[in-house]
């Protein structure tokens, strides 16, 4: 099984910018987390990355996702890597895919691109690339192809994507690049989208070697205009994208916990407050079964809450509305990631 694939986001819009207003900047902080939509021969999944360790010497990520294996069963995968700072900076080597039998780190490799490719897309529209073509044989992960070639900007300037980022649809300016990478005339075609950050130099969106991702949304804590206790404090309400279910599941998955201990600690600031909290889902599937689940969606997180963090019972009531009150349309991967959501009702 390939394991899980790096950062990339889907777009709402896609425009070359003339004169636009600065592009909103995506923060590289701990905690920075970005939830990929995956397109893979052996079936789709959602996958969540965060960046868990800002350290001196590098950075720890932690991928997580329901995947499917080549017969079709889909299981939870976590697997986590660690990142140079040397290679964030300079590599122009991308592996992107890992397994949870892998090593926790691969020097001279970095799962998305470089600083250095950002400012070689600034500065000549184009930047060298190794893309490590990976699959796992017998519990361990071996390179298949070892492509290379270079990805070329196709605009002169970054293309204008709409993304939801902390539940907002907001601005990024990403390189839109193209390119065949080979081995020995053995190759693909490649497309990436790349953020125009050279600190945080996400992709935004890529396909090639028979695999495509999207990111879905983005989210990073110390948004002081989007926490948590202001929009509870000031419209008594909160959209929550943050927690995360098992695939048609009312069952939590490990990478929601930053998310539970932030409202528990809300609520542990302020005893007079009481929640009501709401399940939603998109619209796929039908009407009564989604509504039975985010009914029970509703009830695992108000379970987590009071079982792992202390909040008395009676502060919390539970709803599930299914896919009948929808933020988005239901016909885009971005728009069903909107409507699958919990929120937050102070009474």
């Amino acid at each position: 099984m390939r394991a899980l694939v790096a950062a990339a986001i889907s777009m709402f819009a896609l425009s070359p910018l003339a004169g636009a207003a600065p592009a909103s900047q995506v923060p590289f902080v701990a905690g920075l987390t970005t939830v990929n939509a995956v397109i893979t021969p052996s079936g789709d999944y959602e996958s969540v990355e965060v960046v868990d360790r800002i350290a001196a010497d590098g950075v720890t990520l932690i991928r997580s996702g329901e995947a499917p294996d080549d017969s079709g069963e889909v299981r939870e995968i976590t697997v986590t890597r660690k990142v140079s700072n040397e290679d964030r900076r300079h590599s122009r080597t991308l592996r992107i895919y890992f397994h949870e039998s892998d090593p926790l780190e691969f020097p001279g490799t970095t799962p998305s691109p470089s600083a250095a490719m950002v400012e070689d897309l600034r500065a000549g529209g184009k930047t060298a690339v190794i893309y490590l073509d990976v699959v796992p044989e017998f519990g361990v992960t071996m390179v298949e192809r070892t492509l290379s070639g270079f990805l070329t900007r196709v605009d002169s300037a970054p293309v204008d994507m709409s993304v939801l980022v902390n539940g907002r649809l907001e601005m990024l300016h990403a390189w839109h690049t193209t390119g065949h990478l080979s081995e020995s005339g053995d190759g693909d075609d490649f497309e990436f989208y790349i953020l125009d950050d050279p600190e945080n130099p996400l992709v935004l969106r890529w396909k090639g070697a028979d695999v495509s991702s999207s990111v879905l949304r983005i989210e990073f804590p110390g948004d002081s205009s989007n926490s948590l206790e202001r929009s509870l404090a000031e419209d008594r309400h909160a959209l929550i994208y943050g927690i995360y279910f098992e695939f048609a599941r009312a069952d939590i998955r490990k990478v929601s916990e930053r998310t539970l201990k932030e409202i528990a600690a809300v609520l542990q600031k302020h005893p007079d407050w009481k929640l009501n909290v709401a399940g939603h889902t998109d619209g796929i599937g039908a009407a009564a079964a989604n509504l039975d689940l985010s009914r029970h969606r509703a009830q695992s997180v108000k379970a987590a809450l009071v079982s792992r963090y202390g909040i008395a019972p009676e502060r919390l009531t539970t709803s599930g509305y299914g896919a009948s009150q929808p933020q988005d349309r239901n016909d885009t991967a971005a728009g069903r990631a909107r409507n699958r959501r919990v929120e937050l009702t102070r009474p």
